[in-house]
């Protein structure tokens, strides 16, 4: 059975990439998404007081979808980086918990190549909304309330 991961990379024709350069670095002010799997993930690492219940509003924004997508995410610190960011990296990537959207962005993707169809984003975001991964959403609602 393909994961989320798998099907996002094979949508978007991204794979997995590591760069520390200081445009990547640029893109540690905005959490990161992550799919469902990678949220439950992180959770279950001990990491659910640093996610937070969210709107993905950006295919409203663009006029791509009319509505907003609820998921979990990392929270966005008042430093204006992601609770992930520290000494200038992500502390979740040597642990091999970096979300999805994280793991295979890179800063070649700009607003010139930019196709909404087969963005990082847009294509994690559905995921929240994929019935396949209902029981992911389920697990991560109880364990969140709990």
């Amino acid at each position: 059975m393909e994961t989320s991961l798998q099907r996002i990379m094979r949508k978007t024709g991204r794979r997995p990439i590591e760069c520390k350069c200081q445009k990547c670095k640029q893109q540690c002010k905005t959490p990161c998404l992550g799919t469902p799997e990678d949220i439950l993930r992180l959770i279950k690492a001990g990491y659910k007081d640093r996610l937070a219940p969210t709107h993905w509003c950006v295919g409203m924004a663009l006029g791509k979808i009319d509505y907003p997508v609820l998921m979990i995410q990392a929270k966005q610190e008042d430093n204006g980086y992601c609770t992930f960011f520290n000494d200038g990296l992500c502390e979740l990537h040597d642990l091999g918990l970096k979300p999805t959207e994280g793991r295979l962005s890179h800063h070649s993707i700009t607003k010139e190549n930019f196709k909404f169809g087969k963005s990082l984003s847009w294509n994690v975001a559905k995921e929240w909304m994929d019935e396949r991964n209902e029981a992911f959403i389920k697990e991560i609602t109880q364990l969140m309330l709990s």
